[in-house]
């Protein structure tokens, strides 16, 4: 599932369509990620008006269009964006498009865990405003990492750091990253993590956050070399620190990858 720093990127691939009007809007009639939403209602307010910027909150997009009109999306595990060219005519996998004068914005997800939001009004959607703290905003403080660990201290803190709830859009890469980094085994417990160990998590979710962000936000594809990103997709590779043999089991129902000699 994309994590943060690929759903900013994804969302970068529209901007090319900021100030534009929209022409034409084809919904996908058999598709799933307008769930809870009138197909035709996209069509009805969405067409004929203007993209006006894009934000990104976690692992949520919110697009804003003249009009009052916002549309929010969630990528799900295969959702992506994307500009063709304007002769460009909808494939199979093809939820969304908004065709402009000269290219086609495309919003597609094989499997359909996606999901579509329409909200009218001047402000952006109460939905958007409810969601919690963004790891990228300076209100993103260390309390939000101590209540967590104090108010689910039975959870391994791999699972605590992919619960949305206080660190949205962490994801399972990201999430064996910081760890990683900061030097603790993934099964331990939430409740048996030291003060010390808590500053370090903390600042190492910052690094990587904003790392991410930095690289795959800015430019798509991986991280930085060096990071644990490289060697955690399959068994019998070696930690980039230590270049002993990483450990990938599943933790919390989750494949995780960490170093037995560098997390203890």
């Amino acid at each position: 599932m994309p994590e943060l720093a690929e759903v900013a990127y994804s969302c970068s691939l529209w901007n090319e369509g900021l100030g534009i009007q929209i022409d034409q809007v084809i919904t996908n009639p058999t598709s799933r990620v307008y769930r809870n939403e009138n197909r035709k209602e996209f069509i009805q307010n969405l067409q004929g008006q203007t993209l006006s910027s894009s934000f990104t909150h976690g692992k949520q997009m919110l697009f804003s269009f003249t009009g009052n009109c916002w549309m929010g999306i969630h990528l799900g595990m295969t959702g992506s964006l994307a500009i063709e060219e304007k002769e460009y005519e909808p494939q199979k996998h093809d939820a969304l498009l908004f065709r402009q004068p000269s290219q086609i914005l495309v919003f597609r997800d094989p499997r359909q865990f996606g999901r579509l939001r329409l909200h009218l009004g001047k402000n952006k959607p109460k939905w958007w405003n409810d969601l919690p703290t963004s790891m990228l905003d300076k209100n993103f403080h260390s309390e939000i990492l101590s209540n967590a660990l104090s108010r689910h201290a039975r959870r391994p803190i791999k699972a605590l750091l992919l619960d949305q709830r206080y660190f949205p859009g962490m994801g399972n890469w990201m999430a064996d990253e910081v760890l990683w980094r900061a030097k603790l085994k993934p099964s331990n417990l939430s409740g048996g993590i030291s003060k010390i160990d808590e500053g370090r998590l903390f600042k190492q979710i910052l690094f990587v956050v904003n790392g991410a962000i930095k690289s795959v936000g800015k430019y798509g594809g991986d991280p930085p070399t060096g990071w644990l990103f490289h060697t955690r997709w399959k068994d019998g590779l070696l930690c980039p620190k230590t270049k002993n043999p990483l450990i990938r089991e599943q933790i919390g129902g989750r494949t995780t990858c960490w170093c037995p000699s560098l997390q203890k």
